[in-house]
């Protein structure tokens, strides 16, 4: 029955792998036993595919919304530059820019000291697509900001 705890996505095993063989251990084999796994095998990957598609499918939403009202800003904007003062809305670009900068860096080393380095780096932990995604946020303000200086 062990066996059955493999088929469990790989995360999932990280954490309760080995609680779920020890708990396995102290319980007999029985039927309703290995039905029981399998429900969770179900539950455990659509857990696991549905935080994959649902956080990514809003991190691109957040990004596309930004730069589409980032686009409408620098088309509407420089037409209008006697009645609207750029100065103005390219600062405002550029305080989001920071702002975006500094919540990047700040999630970025929370998630190096959470998980460590190697899982810091690389773009399997949430916080680390967060990072990535506050990241884009910035240099999609700051281009704002520079096409509205020139």
């Amino acid at each position: 029955m062990k066996w059955l705890v493999y088929m469990y996505p790989k995360s999932w095993r990280r954490r309760y792998g080995n609680e779920l063989i020890e708990v396995l251990n102290q319980t007999d084999k029985s039927f309703k036993t290995v039905i029981d796994l399998l429900l969770g095998i179900i539950d455990a990957w659509h857990i696991e595919l549905s935080e994959r598609d649902i956080y990514g499918y809003r991190i691109s939403q957040a990004l596309v919304l930004i730069t589409l009202i980032n686009v409408f800003i620098i088309l509407k904007v420089n037409p209008l530059k006697e009645v609207i003062l750029v100065e103005q809305v390219a600062m405002f670009a550029v305080l989001i820019a920071m702002l975006s900068l500094f919540l990047a860096i700040v999630t970025f080393i929370v998630s190096l000291f959470k998980f460590g380095v190697k899982e810091g780096f690389s773009l399997k932990t949430k916080l680390s697509k967060t990072s990535l995604g506050l990241m884009g946020v910035y240099a999609v303000c700051i281009t704002t900001f520079l096409v509205l200086i020139n």
